[in-house]
């Protein structure tokens, strides 16, 4: 018997292939995790921005399968950056040509004249790979707003293969030819939300295996007591450890938590080009604004707007509403 602490797409998917009995214990009522939709008056809203990215074209079919394919919807991502008065196109490392012209001569200059060569953390690796203007004017402040942490307690790794690394040429290229390709340069996206992945991945889960409104202490929460030859758990590594009750060094571990606020209007706003916008600057609390009616090529507004916190900060979502 496999046990499986949460009922999110990494503990579903993991029953979905596994050829051993299992039992999906889930806190919540509802399977999902952070992977969940509201729908509500013709307005598409997740818990979050959640795309899914896939490399593998086998994968996609098996996630997919369940999707009718008329509320699949393949997207040519357009995202842009809210720098100063202007929107830059996205990634700010190759588009700095459309920076003022003295800002774009301080990355330029930067980026062929940059001194630092070793780097053992992520900030350290972004000041070395594109230089101290373009780390200075977008990288540093929109990923210590994304992340809330310093950025050199991060590995130079941290972001794997989200980050939009750009060789010299690759960025001088640019300037004449766009090629503005990510790995998410295109992405599918389902017409009722990204739930529709999970209730498409629950086809192949058995149903009568999921204990729903279930807690995992050492026992569950109902007092019944299981056994198992494997534990398997999709929990924060964190809860996993206070589950165990094993003492441990919370410094040691690093997280962030996002507030996100889904907001729909009755008409459409002025941008119906872009899928979502990245703000580096101080000036504004949030770090991204997304916009589902572009996506859904809706005729009314509906967008999120995400704001990043560390790990021990108290959110409190009233006190951004005022």
């Amino acid at each position: 018997m496999d046990i499986i602490i949460g009922g999110g797409v990494t503990g579903l998917s993991y029953a979905a292939f596994t050829k051993n009995d299992y039992l999906i214990i889930e806190a919540t009522n509802s399977v999902g995790g952070y992977c969940k939709t509201t729908c509500r008056n013709g307005f598409v809203w997740d818990y979050s921005g959640h795309f899914f990215h896939f490399t593998d074209e086998d994968m996609e079919r098996f996630i997919a399968a369940g999707i009718p394919a008329d509320d699949l919807l393949t997207i040519e991502k357009h995202t842009q950056i809210c720098y100063k008065d202007r929107l830059i196109d996205y990634p700010f490392q190759k588009n700095i040509h459309q920076l003022p012209q003295d800002e774009f001569i301080d990355c330029l200059y930067d980026l062929f004249n940059n001194e630092q060569v070793d780097y053992s953390t992520f900030k350290q690796m972004l000041y070395c790979k594109f230089g101290r203007s373009i780390a200075d004017k977008f990288l540093i402040p929109y990923n210590t707003k994304l992340y809330a942490c310093d950025l050199d307690t991060l590995d130079k790794d941290a972001m794997g293969r989200f980050f939009p690394y750009a060789e010299k040429e690759d960025i001088i290229r640019n300037f004449r030819k766009q090629a503005n390709q990510t790995y998410n340069a295109t992405f599918v996206y389902p017409r009722h939300g990204a739930i529709q992945y999970v209730q498409s991945l629950m086809q192949h889960v058995n149903a009568d295996n999921i204990r729903l409104n279930t807690a995992v202490t050492v026992q569950l929460s109902n007092g019944e007591f299981l056994q198992y030859d494997r534990l398997i758990s999709t929990v924060p590594f964190t809860h996993l450890l206070d589950l165990c009750q094993m003492p441990y060094d919370q410094d040691i571990y690093s997280w962030n938590q996002v507030l996100v606020f889904n907001l729909g209007f009755d008409s459409q706003g002025n941008d119906t080009h872009n899928h979502w916008i990245y703000f580096p600057e101080t000036g504004y609390c949030f770090y991204r604004v997304g916009f589902y009616s572009n996506i859904l090529q809706q005729d009314r507004l509906s967008l999120y707007v995400e704001l990043g916190f560390d790990k021990n900060a108290t959110v409190e979502p009233e006190q951004w509403l005022r």
